[in-house]
């Protein structure tokens, strides 16, 4: 017959020692009658040969219920002593084990049994094959990420190059449409030297750190304005600490880039300013690119490489582009790296 549930359940709450105690109580059990039949047997027969009974007569009356008292005694602390005491310092340990206490062991236990010290040397040896296996994660991961940044590190430079080489081309360029398409190239190419800069140069280790991006971008897009006769530009740049991933950061870099370099070209010969903001919102964040040339019907207009490559950045993003023509900005939605 099945024991019910909720006893079963019972049974299983009660602390050990309790449950020892039982256990030896039950097995004693058929021991005790016979201590209290045979001390009740004695008493009678003592009584029947006197009626007052001596210190010695009442020793042999109680003297079988005391021997199972005792009996059930040394059962207990025996129990309590090799296995009961040596399971809850297990416990404890492996609790402190499991909270972060990883250079716990049992190896300096006094374990009365070999059973027991064989389970304590078990948990020892498999403590140090987990310790020995994080030493080897860990050393692999540093590795890793020094080979990663070295690799960066490099790309970095070599998009430097080009970058200085195009910029160079743009200044010596004899037309200022061959110009200006140097500067444009030549601007893209140093966004995306940047992000890679960023990307295992920065503080955070989580990501991109997008302030820090967008100040040295719109500083070289502020520095390298005014190529081939076109007019300076001043990029004010006001964006909030915020931590983006590295598949975010280039297409926001890239629609800075873009939109920077667009206002270049239909600034004319007037000097232009061009805000460049970026906040915090319920979902993500938002990147918003305000210049005069945007204002009323000053569009990206059609068929040209801007329009593609600011528009392809938003698919990227997944986010609409959006277009305020009376404050003249474009601003995208991009996702935030959570803290």
């Amino acid at each position: 017959m099945a024991t019910p549930p909720r006893i079963s359940q019972g049974v299983r709450e009660l602390p050990l020692p309790v449950k020892v105690m039982v256990v030896f109580a039950v097995a004693l059990l058929p021991l005790g009658l016979a201590a209290a039949l045979m001390g009740v047997r004695n008493y009678h027969q003592e009584v029947a040969l006197t009626r007052d009974l001596s210190w010695g007569q009442w020793v042999s009356v109680t003297a079988p219920l005391t021997m199972w008292l005792l009996t059930l005694l040394t059962g207990w602390l025996l129990a309590e002593r090799l296995l009961i005491r040596p399971l809850l310092t297990m416990r404890r340990s492996v609790e402190r084990y499991s909270a972060g206490e990883h250079d716990v062991r049992l190896g300096g236990e006094n374990f009365l049994t070999l059973e027991v010290a064989a389970l304590a040397t078990a948990f020892d040896k498999m403590a140090d094959q987990i310790s020995n296996h994080d030493a080897e994660l860990n050393t692999a991961l540093f590795e890793q990420k020094r080979l990663t940044r070295e690799v960066h590190h490099r790309v970095k430079n070599n998009l430097q190059i080009v970058s200085s080489l195009l910029s160079l081309q743009a200044r010596e360029s004899p037309s200022a449409d061959v110009a200006h398409a140097h500067a444009t190239v030549q601007a893209r190419v140093g966004a995306l030297a940047l992000v890679h800069r960023w990307m295992h140069e920065g503080t955070t280790h989580q990501g991109v750190d997008l302030h820090a991006l967008a100040n040295d971008l719109c500083a070289s897009l502020e520095q390298n304005a005014g190529v081939g006769g076109q007019a300076p530009i001043m990029v004010h740049c006001a964006v909030e600490p915020i931590v983006v991933a590295e598949n975010t950061a280039v297409p926001l870099a890239f629609f800075v880039t873009e939109l920077v370099s667009l206002t270049k070209q239909r600034a004319a010969s007037t000097p232009l300013a061009v805000a460049v903001t970026a906040v915090k919102t319920e979902n993500g964040g938002r990147l918003t690119v305000t210049a005069a040339p945007f204002i009323n019907g000053g569009g990206l207009g059609t068929g040209n490489s801007a329009r593609r490559i600011i528009e392809g950045m938003a698919r990227q993003l997944r986010t609409p582009l959006e277009h305020d023509t009376t404050a003249g900005s474009y601003s995208i939605g991009f996702p935030v790296v959570a803290p």
